[in-house]
């Protein structure tokens, strides 16, 4: 048995999910941090988003019409769009700024087909798990694929912009409820009437899951969105003039996009930028990884440069390693365990209390 398909047995056993190839291998977009000070206000205005530098913004010139005919060559006096996406570190929420223009805005009509509305349809794979994720054809009801399945590994949001006599988002799966406060919020700022011309603005927040079933979020699994690690997005415009389609743009160039989660592109969650961090400050965490030994990990997440470590552990022993793992004599649960790092800048402290209990 050769080495790839002893893990691929090994995946098959464990049930860890296969993590699948991206498209466009070519990129890999970034998703900006947020300090947690600076968090985005959602009120549809963009000056919390001033701190977001160009390389985080992605513009018409990356689209691709793949069903209308349009093919790359899109006019931006047709439609211009501009999209900015961030993330808080320990928030397992994906922002967005939507910015666009459109010749021909296409909402709030009923009775000729109300899902014809101009759509910023967002499609995301938290965990990169991949496949399909709308139709699974080894379901064959049509009801049975649609309660068990669609969008409960990844999620496609269809956006309307904007939402009159309308929801604002409609989430093509089994779960409604993924779009309503408090796992999304949104806000629009726009001033045309439909049929017009002019400038739209959606501001808003959605929470991606790894399991997201049909009957309420208290099963739910949420995405853990982590630093420094690769999600799977994309997103595509359908642009409609009058009732007729004028073109359905997206990023991914593949609109197999929007049902199968192997053709979104690559985006990292970006660290938090030098212009944010301190220059020196102690940060740590901890796990106890036997309770009966009484023994606990300690990681150094401290920030800046650094020379040296002294770890107190609250029970008179200390350790200058920086990343320790100390063994407790006795019980105690009002530990008070600090670290000191000393480094070109200075020094800096940062103190638990009562949080290392052991048994």
């Amino acid at each position: 048995m050769t080495r790839m398909a002893a893990i691929l047995m090994a995946l098959a056993v464990t049930g860890v999910p296969r993590v699948h190839a991206l498209g466009r291998p070519e990129l890999e977009f970034k998703i900006f941090q947020f300090p947690r000070d600076m968090i985005p206000r959602i009120d549809g205005k963009t000056d919390d988003w001033d701190i977001v530098g160009e390389e985080y913004t992605y513009g018409t010139d990356l689209l691709n019409d793949t069903e209308d005919g349009h093919g790359t060559n899109i006019d931006p006096n047709d439609l211009d769009i501009k999209v900015r996406v961030g993330w808080v570190k320990g928030l397992n929420r994906l922002y967005f700024l939507y910015q666009a223009h459109d010749d021909f805005w296409d909402f709030g009509r009923f009775g000729d087909g109300g899902y014809q509305n101009d759509i910023f349809e967002v499609v995301v794979d938290g965990d990169i798990s991949g496949g399909p994720f709308i139709y699974n054809p080894q379901i064959e009801n049509n009801i049975d694929n649609h309660f068990r399945f669609s969008g409960v590994h990844a999620q496609n949001y269809h956006i309307f912009t904007p939402p009159v006599n309308n929801q604002w988002c409609l989430v093509w799966g089994c779960q409604p409820w993924a779009c309503r406060f408090p796992y999304a919020n949104y806000a629009y700022n726009y001033d045309f009437k439909p049929g017009e011309s002019g400038n739209l603005v959606l501001e808003c927040w959605i929470t991606p899951f790894d399991y997201a079933p049909y009957d309420g979020p208290e099963r739910a699994v949420e995405s853990l969105l982590e630093e420094n690690t690769i999600i799977g997005l994309s997103w595509s415009i359908l642009d409609f003039d009058g009732g007729k389609r004028d073109g359905h743009y997206n990023l991914a160039h593949d609109v197999r996009m929007v049902h199968t989660a192997d053709y979104l592109c690559a985006f990292r969650l970006m660290r938090l930028e030098d212009r944010f961090q301190p220059k020196l400050e102690a940060q740590w965490s901890f796990k106890v990884i036997d309770m009966d030994r009484r023994l606990v990990y300690f990681k150094d997440e401290s920030v800046g440069n650094i020379d040296s470590w002294t770890w107190h552990f609250g029970d008179g022993e200390t350790s200058n390693e920086q990343f320790p793992i100390h063994q407790y004599s006795k019980p105690g649960i009002h530990y008070t365990v600090w670290l000191d790092v000393v480094g070109p800048d200075g020094t800096s402290r940062h103190s638990k209390h009562w949080d290392v209990m052991v048994k």
